[in-house]
């Protein structure tokens, strides 16, 4: 056997033509789309199967479900399977060891936002037609956990080991976040070189580069009551002071576009203009919250406060915000009131798009162009996904998975199965590329 050449052990069908057994070759594009292409009716099977395990987060018995499906399909491809539990569900973390040096970490998750009977409401359907496919999560992200899961068949098929660890992380609480899976993440972040997420794929060859860091503030106003017409010289409104407060905290957000009556979907849709997050201001502000215990229209309130939202896209601004914060409430503006800031907390890091991250986007970038002809848009989000985590240590990009329509809203939400056969194409040849050419920018 030691004898026979590569190319009778290829026609033979021992080794697989994209691979050939060296660990320094580079995977054939056509290859790897025949094989993706062939998975698809394996796909369509696992993406019905997961879309009927109802999985809401929180719910234990759905995501114990999820957990024992991925087990069960990843086991026998030669991955280690690790639970961990909590009073949420169960987190699935998936790990097999290559001959090579990257250190791969691919992020999915098996929760959803739709509630236990959703799926007697919304039946699992597939028009063929269109490519569309509806069910209660069938885009997010039930579509994208089948796909992933086809991608590992794939790499094995194609004899892909060029790595030195694949680790997928299925996360069971993905919509709401928690310590559990923060604690994941910051596992597997520090064993890990780059993270590529499938979560949150938007249409038309979107993939998401940068997400807003998201920090909440309480605002506490204590004044002086008393009598609104006998005595407001010997008082002091707290809700005064509050509105003073937001006045001058509002100063501290970007300024926005224009009048949103123009900006949304509709009016956007009516001018030609796809909203991949680039009408985003840099930094926003929302007083989300605004309260007092007062109910009398006649006296002075004696306390009041608000609740903020705070969001940006650069780590650096998340500091001069919190230090601009504290300057406003240092000094109130209504005599005799007293401004408490607390926070920040619910504290979420930002996805940058570092110069590494972005030879990640200029790859698959290329790679789509190249064999899909497709012209991929990048978008920037005010919303955050487990990339953001993974991102403080790594370089991350997401967005890579079958594209989802309206996710969230059980009536319309869509997962565009057309997408499926590229969008794992490139991400194999993604992962190819930076196996032999890394991602140290020039």
């Amino acid at each position: 056997m030691r004898t026979m050449t590569v190319a009778v052990l290829l026609a033979m069908g021992l080794i697989s033509a994209a691979w050939a057994g060296d660990a320094s070759a580079r995977l054939d594009a056509a290859m790897v789309q025949r094989v993706v292409e062939s998975s698809f009716p394996a796909y369509m099977a696992d993406h019905r199967a997961v879309t009927e395990i109802e999985s809401p987060t929180g719910d234990l018995e759905g995501s114990k479900a999820m957990a024992d499906w991925l087990k069960a399909r990843f086991e026998p491809l030669g991955y280690s399977v690790e639970y961990r539990q909590n009073d949420k569900g169960t987190h699935v973390i998936l790990n097999k060891k290559g001959r090579g040096e990257l250190r791969v970490l691919i992020l999915g998750h098996t929760d959803t936002v739709q509630p236990v009977g959703s799926l007697a409401k919304q039946p699992y359907h597939y028009d063929e037609a269109t490519g569309l496919v509806k069910g209660p999560g069938a885009g997010d992200s039930k579509a994208s956990v089948a796909q992933l899961v086809q991608f590992a068949r794939a790499l094995q098929e194609l004899g892909f080991d060029n790595f030195a660890e694949m680790t997928f992380y299925f996360d069971a609480e993905e919509e709401t976040g928690s310590a559990t899976e923060d604690e994941i993440l910051g596992e597997l972040t520090q064993r890990h070189g780059i993270t590529l997420s499938v979560d949150s794929s938007p249409m038309d060859w979107g993939m998401n580069t940068e997400r807003k860091w998201v920090v909440n503030y309480e605002l506490n106003v204590e004044g002086m009551t008393g009598h609104a017409g006998n005595s407001p010289q010997s008082s002091a409104s707290a809700t005064v002071e509050l509105a003073n407060q937001i006045t001058r905290i509002m100063q501290l957000a970007s300024p926005l576009p224009g009048n949103p009556e123009d900006y949304t979907r509709e009016a956007l849709e009516a001018r030609g203009i796809v909203d991949h997050g680039q009408f985003l201001p840099a930094v926003s502000i929302n007083v989300g919250v605004v309260s007092t215990t007062n109910t009398k229209v006649n006296a002075v309130p004696r306390d009041a406060y608000a609740k903020l939202d705070v969001r940006g896209f650069k780590a650096a601004e998340r500091d001069h915000i919190d230090a601009e914060l504290r300057k406003i409430v240092a000094s109130p503006t209504v005599p005799g009131t007293t401004v408490n800031l607390v926070g920040p907390f619910n504290m979420m890091p930002a996805m940058e798009k570092t110069p590494q991250a972005g030879r990640l986007v200029t790859y698959y970038k290329e790679i789509a162009k190249q064999l899909y002809d497709a012209d991929v848009v990048e978008w920037a989000t005010g919303g955050v996904s487990i990339g953001n985590f993974t991102s403080r240590h790594i370089p991350t990009i997401d967005g890579l998975g079958v594209e989802t329509i309206a996710q969230h809203d059980l009536e319309n939400e869509r997962a565009d199965v057309r997408t499926f056969v590229p969008r794992t194409v490139v991400m194999i040849m993604l992962l190819d590329r930076v196996v032999h050419e890394g991602i140290d920018a020039e």
